[in-house]
């Protein structure tokens, strides 16, 4: 498994950042009341109002500051609005961890909550890695205690723990990196949960072991597992095998529609070798231009601002390839489905978008693009 094709050129770059907090996945309700006014809310920013939607939250939690489920709301919007505008993101997530600490504080037992304050905390540590803080390490530790908190309240946000996997075993110590930490949440996994644990094994695994191998074995026994199925697909496009990742996907896709997002990984595979060699983007441009055009056609159907993020990036590789007039029409797509979409290289995740009172349990990968 080639880690190292897309992680040289990719790991705590430019847009870094914006890989982060990627959920999609298994999706479950949660039994909190919601509001009229969150959902409001919610819905003017999904539908390109994030604006609109602050300000509303930003009136009702003054009225009703014990209101956690408005603190969350407001927690994302405000995150939504920072990921459209890279400059403004590190004022933008300072607000966002006050926010969701607010909304900790007003519902302590909400383990959702506490997981996506360990998301948001995540990105500062991110940003602290890109800015070259000595004291990154310190970020790392913040996450390990907010997760562990989580795991205190429902051990099952097995994501969070292969978080810490990944960061423990995949950084140098001078970054937070601990291996010995890295096992032991691995051989908590391995215990708890067929494909968790599997998941932990595999970022743990010297570079030259058999990854295809490792998933295949757990497919023999359960060829209908979509987890697995992805899981395998991701090795492949590290081995740059374009053709049987995409098989992998589909099979995935077929199982749980909700996974339509893949696609969008198979489209960006594309985008990536042409990043990494600019060269090659005339002859894979329609190769990413089909991927995203499935997404966009999929069920369940997209909402708008996933929809304008496609768009963006079909504007931008088409003004590279010459065709400036499609180019124009897809920016401007994008902006009047959403004018707050992010333009980061990293496909936005489901967490971020789900209506208030879903709970979404996905794990992605910070250190790597898929």
């Amino acid at each position: 498994m080639k880690k190292k094709n897309f992680n040289q050129n990719f790991n705590l770059g430019p847009t870094g950042i914006f890989f982060v907090l990627i959920f999609a996945g298994i999706i479950s309700c949660t039994g909190q009341k919601t509001n009229d006014k969150v959902y409001e809310a919610y819905e003017l920013r999904v539908n390109g109002h994030a604006d609109s939607a602050q300000v509303l939250l930003q009136q009702f939690t003054n009225e009703n500051p014990e209101n956690a489920l408005a603190w969350y709301e407001l927690c994302r919007t405000t995150q939504q609005l920072g990921m459209a505008n890279p400059r403004e993101i590190k004022t933008a997530m300072d607000e966002a961890l006050r926010y969701i600490n607010l909304a900790v504080e007003n519902d302590p037992a909400n383990a959702w909550y506490l997981s996506y304050k360990g998301g948001i905390e995540t990105l500062h540590f991110y940003m602290a890695l890109q800015m070259g803080k000595e004291n990154a390490a310190e970020y790392l530790e913040k996450v390990e205690k907010t997760y562990n908190l989580v795991f205190q309240l429902d051990p099952t946000y097995y994501e969070n723990k292969l978080t810490l996997v990944e960061f423990f075993g995949g950084l140098p110590k001078d970054m937070g990196g601990d291996p010995e930490k890295a096992e032991k949440y691995a051989g908590e996994l391995e215990q708890a949960d067929l494909i968790a644990g599997a998941k932990a094994r595999e970022l743990l695994m010297p570079e030259d072991a058999d990854y295809v191998a490792l998933w295949e074995d757990i497919i023999e026994t359960n060829p209908e597992n979509a987890e697995a199925l992805q899981a395998l697909g991701r090795v492949y496009l590290f081995e740059e095998n374009f053709d049987k990742a995409s098989i992998c996907y589909q099979k995935a896709i077929d199982l749980n529609p909700s996974k339509n997002a893949l696609y969008l990984d198979l489209g960006r595979y594309h985008l990536m070798v042409a990043m990494q060699n600019p060269a090659l983007l005339d002859s894979v441009a329609p190769l990413i231009d089909e991927q995203f055009q499935k997404y966009l056609n999929s069920t369940p159907e997209p909402i708008k601002p996933m929809k304008a993020w496609v768009y963006r990036k079909l504007a931008t590789i088409n003004k590279r390839t010459g065709n400036t007039e499609l180019g124009e029409k897809y920016i401007n797509m994008a902006n009047e489905l959403d004018p707050f979409h992010t333009p980061a290289t990293g496909k936005p995740g489901k967490a971020i978008y789900s209506p208030p009172d879903v709970v979404v349990h996905d794990q992605g990968y910070y250190l790597s693009p898929f």
